[in-house]
């Protein structure tokens, strides 16, 4: 009877173009989550250390403002506004002007990254020298007094009474009497982080502002230090953790390779395969434990099979056996044996009879 059971497809041979070793497939893996983690861990370590440095520049900054503040006298420079005079170069000699010039080169001396500089706003002056109300925020207008850029950079300095428009932090540090900072901008004068503070005179009337600045240049060479630092922290952690994964990945692989030679030479019957380096040990684990498994069928499949070859010898005795008792039939029941046999017993038959004749 011809069996229903469908016969099982032999397995497809494994394709060396795509074969991918474990250990790689381990790099790639951890590759791509460390790169992930490490990616947001450095943004946001980044802009955390970024955010934290600016905050202690603005908090210098606005130290610094309010200790040279404290060191202008406030009628002197209200006078200075009222009666002092612009040279050919766009400074003052008055010297009212090169006192405070001078106050602030010490500053700067100090804080070398900051720049200060003192300002009144005119047309609330104005107005309460003539005692009308103060003018609205909008209306308020900037006249810059002394600018510590004429010993630095003259170039990029204000000039003595130059009238300008008021920002939203200078207004506020006037209006209100606060010390106020301002974030990173760009102006004419190129790109600064500021703080403002009021000037008030000895019955602590607002006369006037103090405004210090530190250039963007700065800032961003700070941004830069913790990028090039945090970035070669984490280039070096990074490194070393590849490598750690490339090193536990090869002993880990390691032993799967050799577990995997094993079962190959295994299924190419040779049973004499020492796994004892894979079971042995003061800890186990799961490729200890698959090789104490294949360990335990080796035995078995070496037991199986030289049963299986005793079953087959045996067998095989037997199968001669019949075959030559078939062969004996066959040539017994043959008629040429017959004969054979017919005749040997005519001649025995003769034989025996001369053999009576004779006596």
């Amino acid at each position: 009877m011809r069996s229903t059971a469908s016969a099982e497809p032999p397995p497809k041979p494994i394709d060396p173009s795509r074969f991918m070793s474990l250990r790689w497939k381990l790099l790639a893996g951890f590759t791509l989550v460390f790169s992930g983690v490490f990616a947001g861990a450095y943004w946001w370590f980044y802009n955390f250390s970024t955010e934290k440095a600016v905050d202690r520049l603005q908090q210098e900054l606005r130290s610094t403002a309010i200790g040279a503040a404290q060191g202008i006298d406030a009628n002197e420079l209200l006078a200075l506004y009222k009666t002092g005079q612009r040279n050919a170069k766009g400074n003052s000699d008055d010297p009212r002007y090169q006192r405070q010039l001078a106050w602030f080169e010490t500053v700067h001396s100090i804080s070398p990254k900051i720049y200060p500089y003192t300002y009144v706003v005119g047309e609330a002056l104005t107005n309460r020298r003539i005692g009308q109300p103060a003018a609205a925020a909008d209306d308020l207008e900037i006249i810059y007094l002394v600018d510590s850029l004429w010993i630095y950079i003259p170039d990029r300095a204000l000039k003595f009474l130059e009238a300008g428009s008021a920002y939203e932090a200078s207004k506020r540090a006037f209006m209100n009497g606060e010390t106020m900072e301002r974030d990173l901008y760009t102006d004419k004068w190129g790109s600064w982080i500021s703080s403002y503070t009021p000037i008030k005179d000895a019955n602590g009337k607002i006369v006037g502002v103090l405004g210090a600045d530190i250039e963007a240049d700065y800032v961003f060479e700070v941004r830069q230090q913790i990028r090039d630092r945090v970035f070669s922290s984490f280039a070096i952690t990074y490194g070393i953790l590849f490598s750690l994964v490339y090193l536990m990945s090869g002993i880990l692989t390691q032993r799967l390779k050799t577990l995997a030679e094993a079962a190959t030479k295994i299924g190419e019957g040779d049973y004499a395969q020492n796994l004892s380096q894979l079971t042995t040990g003061k800890s186990s684990d799961e490729i200890s434990q698959l090789a104490n498994v294949f360990d335990i069928m080796m035995a078995k499949v070496r037991q199986r099979e030289d049963t299986l070859k005793q079953q087959v010898s045996e067998l095989k005795i037997e199968i001669d056996q019949v075959k030559r008792k078939k062969q004996v039939n066959e040539i017994v029941d043959s008629d040429f044996f017959k004969d054979l046999l017919l005749q040997a017993r005519k001649l025995r038959g003769e034989d025996e009879g001369e053999s009576k004749t004779s006596d």
